[in-house]
């Protein structure tokens, strides 16, 4: 067996044999006695009071060790002859378990999580003094240690938004910088340096004989408060936070195999028991029995360590308070231009934080008495700027922390009035959030957001919001689909029992793995429909909001709306009727805005979905599950507009007769209305069809090139032509139509 030097720095070193020991499972080198056996066995059965007497002893002993570690480090720390070793030891730790930041991470190779749990919890307790002085302090906390220091190399780490090259170009030009010094510089340097350290002794400031100074390096000497700092950082993205990473997957496998353990034991009890299904059930219940007891030694370590957690907030509030000002500040608008110092520190130093706020914020009483203004602003501030941070993964976990403290869904004290009067919130919250919606959808780029005035911006949240609603639809409706098949599948016990286990466990999981987030996005558009339809009744939205509904509406009370029957669907999140009625909402509100009444126009011209026949189907599907009258009244009333538009369009089809191949639009074969040109590819397109694409697209569509809608090019000259086509058309085929259908020029009147 081959170990690596991570693991040997652990087992053999002397420090490391104490930092082993753990409550958190080691699986390759396995305490002795098994914490996990000993404290929480048979965990299922026992009292709610024996649990709480292990979690709290558990907790009291690695306190206690991680104590004793720290009163350690502190003597060794004080002594100039053993400062700089200490220092070089833990920087030697952290290089030689560099693939702990992996998301796998070889066990062999590795240091264990329990060892780097104890050593983010000592490494906090170092950083207590002046965590509790952050404001003060935080300005010894030099950005120049990331690419200068001569402990940890962090270059290989992932900038917030800057590329490897531009890291290096800075280190570069930082050498450079500094590239005059000479020796006799450097040695006057460290001997002002020993000489201050001389004096009154300082609690942070660590000058140092052998640092890299002192060694012929031209980089700086740093202050113990940046070194404390950055390594606590590396500790923490190895050891709290990769531990909470494998709790949640630990926690996720666990419920897995709960679910599968379930689904066997209902199948016994519905009396299709088998030697087979018995053999199955011992296996998941051991399974569970023993992640279990690993999840409960996580949780004992971890979770229920209240004072762990606020130790670890405050390093990260701090974090945040130091990234800001490299910035300008908690203030906004933020520079157009990101700072370098910003843009090279390691995404992880954020991204670590936001995945702690979001665990606290679902631990009881972890945020207690807790600061969060300043991770509001912080998220509020940059969760929109790709100019800022790039990785659209990292913003939406801001949201994600935001969400969580939305006072209604998270019942914290600390969060009820979080909001409420805030200045930034009320400025930027809600345009960050669309803005942040358009950038992660917007043609898949992760730097690309719209530019565009704040309209432009709303209408590619609409797009977009719609493109999830299908998309989402469709994946709902194909997994309904697969749960059938599964219950008949099932329903043949003996080729179901025949099955591999594995199989038959991958199998069983897609009943608990379904979720339906279709209803949050048509319930976003619900909601939007109501309170500002205007948008929505854009010549570029409107027949793509009417084909969106009519599909949702065939697929809900269409003729094949029966496949769509399972069991128990609410088990599986799939609410057809509450479905139904937002999508008959949503057609409600907008046709209430509709002062042009041209939705019922853009209703029948999808040619994909609509018919009248399934809007009165609708209607009596709509009655027998008890929706509003009033509702089902206006819904009524929009198909009887719909079904009178499509009438009339077939009635100006007939009268324009053959359109020159020049009077269509290349992409929808439709007579154009708007006609523009595309400065790049010279095509001429409708406008209202080129707008709809650019909404997803900023792209030409015939050659790729860049395009927005500023670059588009009126066709006044083919306009006219096609109005006078159209009148043209009018007066030779229908001398009569005035009298006959009303209002003249009323075809001509939809070009003009």
């Amino acid at each position: 067996m081959l170990i690596g030097e991570g693991r040997v720095m652990e087992l053999s070193s002397l420090l490391g044999s104490f930092f082993h020991v753990s409550a958190i499972p080691d699986r390759e080198f396995p305490s002795q006695p098994d914490v996990g056996q000993q404290c929480f066995s048979e965990a299922s059965s026992r009292r709610p009071a024996d649990l709480l007497s292990s979690f709290a002893t558990i907790k009291s002993v690695m306190n206690n060790l991680q104590d004793g570690l720290r009163d350690i480090l502190l003597v060794l720390l004080k002594n100039l002859d053993t400062r700089d070793k200490v220092l070089e030891y833990l920087a030697e730790v952290i290089n030689k378990n560099v693939g702990r930041s992996r998301m796998q991470v070889d066990p062999l190779k590795c240091a264990s999580a329990g060892m780097f749990v104890n050593l983010s919890a000592v490494m906090l307790r170092l950083c207590e003094p002046f965590l509790d002085q952050m404001e003060s302090k935080k300005d010894k906390i030099d950005v120049k240690y990331l690419f200068c220091n001569d402990r940890i190399d962090f270059k290989d780490l992932t900038a917030i938004n800057a590329s490897s090259e531009e890291v290096s170009s800075w280190i570069e030009s930082w050498s450079h910088a500094h590239a005059e010094d000479d020796a006799s510089g450097v040695a006057r340097f460290v001997e002002s340096q020993e000489a201050t350290s001389s004096g009154k002794s300082s609690s942070v400031s660590l000058p140092s004989k052998g640092g890299p100074l002192a060694r012929g390096s031209k980089k700086e000497n740093f202050s113990f408060i940046c070194e404390c700092f950055f390594m606590t950082a590396r500790v923490l993205n190895m050891g709290l936070m990769k531990a909470v990473a494998d709790f949640k997957h630990l926690s996720q496998d666990l419920a897995r195999y709960e679910d599968d353990l379930e689904s066997n034991k209902t199948m016994r009890d519905q009396g299709e028991s088998s030697p087979q299904l018995e053999q199955d059930i011992k296996r998941l219940e051991k399974i569970v029995a023993v992640l279990s007891q690993e999840k409960f030694c996580y949780e004992a370590q971890i979770l229920r360590d209240g004072a762990f957690l606020q130790r670890a907030l405050s390093f990260y509030r701090l974090m945040i308070l130091w990234s800001v000002d490299l910035v300008c500040g908690f203030k906004m608008p933020l520079p157009s231009q990101c700072p370098k110092e910003f843009s090279c520190i390691p995404e992880h130093f954020l991204d670590d934080a936001m995945d702690l706020l979001a665990l606290t914020s679902r631990v009881p009483k972890a945020l207690e008495g807790f600061p969060l203004d300043d991770f509001l602003n912080f998220n509020i501030m940059f969760m929109a700027s790709s100019s800022y941070i790039k990785n659209p993964y990292l913003k939406a976990k801001m949201v994600e922390v935001l969400n969580c403290w939305m006072p209604q869904r998270s019942g914290l004290k600390s969060t009820a009035s979080l909001f409420e009067g805030h200045q930034l919130c009320l400025d930027y919250l809600v345009k960050n959030l669309l803005k942040l919606y358009v950038d992660i959808e917007f043609t898949g780029s992760h730097t690309q957001i719209a530019k565009e005035e704040e309209k432009g911006v709303y209408l590619n949240f609409l797009n977009f919001l719609i493109n999830d609603s299908i998309y989402l639809l469709d994946e709902s409706l194909n997994k309904i689909l697969e749960l059938k098949e599964i219950e008949a599948e099932m329903a043949d016990t003996v080729a179901w029992n025949s099955r591999p286990a594995q199989e038959r466990e991958e199998r069983l999981r897609v009943f608990h793995q379904s979720e339906n987030l279709a209803n949050e996005d048509v319930g976003m558009l619900a909601f939007t429909s109501e309170q500002i339809p205007a948008p929505l009744l854009l010549p570029e939205m409107v027949e793509r909001v009417a084909s969106m509904l009519n599909y949702f509406l065939l697929q809900l009370a269409g003729p094949h709306r029966k496949s769509l029957t399972v069991k128990d669907p609410e088990k599986y999140e799939f609410k057809p009727k509450q479905l139904l009625k937002q999508i008959v909402t949503i057609y409600v509100h907008i046709a209430r805005g509709d002062k042009e009444a041209i939705f019922p126009a853009a209703i029948s011209k999808d040619g994909r979905s609509y018919n009248e026949q399934l809007f009165a189907s609708a209607v009596q599907i709509l009655w027998k599950i008890g929706v509003d009258r009033q509702i089902i009244q206006e819904f009524t009333q929009l198909a009887d507009k719909a079904k009178a538009a499509a009438s009339e369009a077939m009635d100006a089809e007939a009268i324009l007769g053959d359109i020159p191949d020049e009077f269509l639009d290349p992409i929808q074969y439709t007579l154009m209305e708007d006609p523009v040109i595309l400065p790049s590819s010279r095509v001429t397109i409708d406008r209202p069809v080129i707008v709809r694409h650019l909404l997803s697209d900023s792209t030409d569509p015939f050659n790729r090139s860049h395009l927005t809608q500023d670059m588009l090019i009126p066709d006044t000259d083919l306009k006219l032509r096609i109005q006078e086509f159209v009148r043209s058309q009018q007066s030779r085929k229908r001398p009569a139509a005035d009298s006959e259908i009303g209002e003249p020029d009323s075809a001509a009147d939809m070009v003009e």
